[in-house]
């Protein structure tokens, strides 16, 4: 088992760190790495005021021309893209990437009020999703032969919910997390709205959604719930709608995010508040989780398993 973990350097943190079985080592020092995504040998990461590329832990690249650093970054190889969204003011910015070069391509800036908190590109359908906490809204793009965002359908949540991370099934589903109202709301593939689910059976007060994973033979969908420190488990229905099927706690507080290993025979929560990693067992089959330990890790809040 080896993850990394990404973190807030507000207190005691010093940059992404790695959990090897039982050993914690600080992987990279860096400022405020709060989320970032590992490919091709290459480590993508949030910087102040852009973002910075890594190779073999040396810096490749770096763009530091935003007013405020990206709370998100998102990396795919089909099409040799970056994107990221910066939350603090409302904007996405796009970046070209061959391997040994990146050029920044466009940055878009959203109405007064965006909080845009995500950015997810399906290689399937062709389509970029930019997941607007403020404007309450998910807007969708393709790709043009010059990289560019040609904009496609907007999905408009209701009022005051405020979306915060998607992922996108195989076949075409959409399953957003919102954060204040704590839901999942659904979507076909023709983007057309089905359902939506409360996270918890009960509105416990300071409830907030945070991240959200789905695996990969598509049967299994888990969000973290921080406030009711808590992992809900959805088993994942043919016609692509949800049943939940049990809350766990998270042994610790302020879940903000989790991810699953490579085999998604473990789960590991980044508990941010208490300053620990929970790392759980799962079973593939019926989706069930078992907590094993936690480790000492400190502000966590990404979580990026690694070969």
């Amino acid at each position: 088992m080896k993850f990394l973990v990404g973190t807030y350097t507000k207190d005691k943190s010093e940059g992404i760190y790695l959990v090897d079985e039982e050993k914690v080592s600080l992987y990279n020092r860096l400022f405020n790495p709060t989320y970032f995504t590992v490919q091709e040998g290459h480590l993508f990461t949030l910087a102040r005021g852009g973002i910075e590329i890594y190779q073999n832990n040396m810096l490749v690249y770096e763009d530091h021309t935003e007013a405020h650093s990206p709370c998100h970054i998102f990396y795919d190889s089909t099409i040799g893209m970056i994107f990221t969204a910066n939350y603090h003011v409302g904007q996405m910015s796009t970046y070209k990437f061959d391997g040994t070069q990146t050029k920044k391509i466009q940055t878009i800036i959203y109405p007064l009020g965006s909080h845009t908190h995500q950015t997810v590109y399906d290689a399937k359908s062709r389509t970029l999703f930019v997941v607007d906490l403020g404007l309450d809204t998910i807007f969708t793009y393709e790709i043009d032969e010059k990289f560019k965002l040609v904009p496609k359908k907007e999905l408009t949540l209701t009022k005051g919910v405020r979306p915060r991370h998607l992922v996108v099934a195989e076949s075409g589903f959409v399953y957003c997390l919102t954060e204040y109202s704590h839901e999942i709301f659904v979507y076909n593939e023709k983007l057309e709205f089905v359902k939506k689910y409360a996270t918890l059976d009960k509105n416990f007060p300071g409830i907030s959604g945070a991240a959200i994973r789905l695996t990969s033979d598509q049967k299994h969908l888990y969000v973290s719930n921080r406030g009711y420190d808590s992992i809900t488990h959805f088993l994942v229905k043919e016609d692509g709608t949800l049943k939940q099927q049990r809350v766990y706690n998270t042994q610790g507080k302020h879940p903000r995010d989790f991810n699953l290993s490579l085999d998604e025979t473990q789960l590991v929560v980044g508990n941010m508040h208490s300053n620990n990693v929970a790392i759980f067992n799962r079973n593939p089959q019926t989706g069930e989780l078992k907590f094993v330990k936690t480790l000492p890790v400190p502000e966590p809040s990404c979580i990026l398993f690694v070969v």
